[in-house]
């Protein structure tokens, strides 16, 4: 018998499971935080996988504009920033900050303060948050390769160099960072409903990269369109911490940031007997404070699950279930139920970009079970959008093993919403 742990949001939950049950435990083996952030930030500007060095940038350039990510991603700005201000209030340059909301909610004072910090948010710093339907923000720039027409903020367009800080993180749609700091973080709503149509495409969608993710595709022409300067991504640990830090011309870092990301949180799945499982439980962030966030886990652990198999995921979603609650419309998810979803996206009943957050998750359910871990106050939510939820890790088990019999598999993935295969490039 071995104990195991699953984070679950700011707390973990343990689990006693079978030696003969168990058949993997990926928690990946991350080393601990830079020792030098500030030096491998400033290093990483100078030294860029491509493009122009920061200091060359910044000699020619007054008006200064710099991207953030919004509340739904976990990048430490308030670290990775103060080396990047300190050179440019050298330099002389003019700074503003520009939240790279896409659709969603602009963030509140206290979203703001643990993105940026206190010293930062009080420093006078103009801030500004995108936000895509007051189309006079935006300024139409032409129309990519597979046809999205691209409006972008113009404050992105009138700075003479800018910048996007973000993470590297696997998401239901290819990877986070990079491009998507522009589209959809900084266009119109318009734009980012015609980039989002590319989600129903083949390999649009978890850990996939171009060519074969034409949605991602479209995301890093609009970004080259736009003229962003340059991006710093960072790879985290579990524990949050920075354990990498790439920056150059946008779609060049970001590509050799996911390599970075890859070598740490993919899993080959022939080291798992039978190469699937028939359970298979991961945890949640702390900063998933919505289930229409930490419901991730599920599309990443399909990769490991075998068809008819169940992932378990543990997460008390403090916030409820957030856009998630949409799909109650379209369960059970069989064919008709997604013919009526796709005929409402059509008609404008559901935004594309909102059924992005939990359409894969519905793909899952056609063909897999999903049991929830949550508080008691979540129940009625779960009840209404029919997905089984219980309150302690233990039953949930209980029951995934009641279905799959005494011999079944199980993977444990404490933080499954980042793993994904090796090899899914390929």
């Amino acid at each position: 018998m071995r104990e195991v742990r699953v984070p679950y949001g700011e707390k973990k939950l343990s689990l006693k499971i079978p030696d003969r049950n168990l058949a993997v435990v990926f928690d990946p083996p991350c080393p601990p935080p830079l020792r030098d952030l500030r030096g491998e930030i400033l290093r990483a500007l100078d030294e860029p996988v491509a493009g122009p060095t920061f200091s060359e940038h910044i000699g020619k350039s007054k008006n200064v504009l710099i991207l953030i990510d919004n509340f739904a991603r976990l990048t430490p700005a308030y670290l990775i920033l103060p080396p990047i201000l300190n050179k440019l209030k050298k330099a002389g340059s003019r700074v503003e900050i520009l939240v790279a909301s896409g659709a969603l909610r602009e963030m509140s004072e206290a979203e703001l303060r643990r993105k940026l910090g206190g010293k930062i948010f009080r420093s006078g710093l103009p801030i500004f948050q995108s936000r895509c339907k007051d189309s006079w923000d935006f300024e139409f720039i032409g129309v990519t390769t597979l046809g999205t027409p691209v409006n972008v903020h113009r404050k992105l367009l009138t700075a003479d160099f800018s910048l996007a800080v973000t993470m590297t993180q696997a998401t239901l749609w290819g990877y986070g960072g990079g491009g998507s700091m522009v589209l959809p973080g900084i266009c119109s709503y318009e734009t980012i409903e015609w980039n989002h149509r590319l989600t129903t495409g083949p390999c649009s969608g978890l850990g996939y990269q171009p060519p074969k993710n034409i949605m991602r595709q479209d995301i890093e022409d609009a970004a080259r369109m736009s003229g962003l300067s340059m991006s710093l991504l960072v790879v985290l640990n579990p524990n949050l911490q920075v354990i990498e830090v790439t920056a150059g011309e946008t779609n060049a870092a970001c590509r050799a940031s996911v390599m970075k990301y890859e070598h740490y949180y993919t899993l080959d799945k022939n080291t798992i007997p039978g190469g699937a499982l028939d359970i298979a439980i991961s945890g949640s962030f702390p900063g998933d404070r919505f289930f229409a966030h930490s419901c991730w886990p599920a599309a990443n652990l399909d990769f490991f699950t075998k068809e008819g198999g169940t992932i378990i995921i543990a997460t008390p979603a403090p916030g409820g279930l957030a856009h998630y609650a949409y799909a109650k419309d379209y369960m059970p998810p069989d064919d008709d139920a997604f013919r009526r979803l796709y005929e409402d996206i059509f008609y404008g009943k559901q935004p594309l970009w909102q059924a992005c957050l939990w359409m894969p998750i519905l793909q899952v359910l056609s063909k897999k079970d999903i049991i929830v871990v949550t508080e008691e106050k979540n129940l009625p939510a779960f009840k209404q959008v029919q997905l089984p939820a219980v309150t302690n890790l233990e039953q949930a088990f209980s029951l995934a093993m009641k279905k799959h019999g005494p011999k079944a598999s199980v993977g444990v993935f404490p933080y499954g919403k980042w793993v994904l295969p090796k090899g899914l490039n390929d």
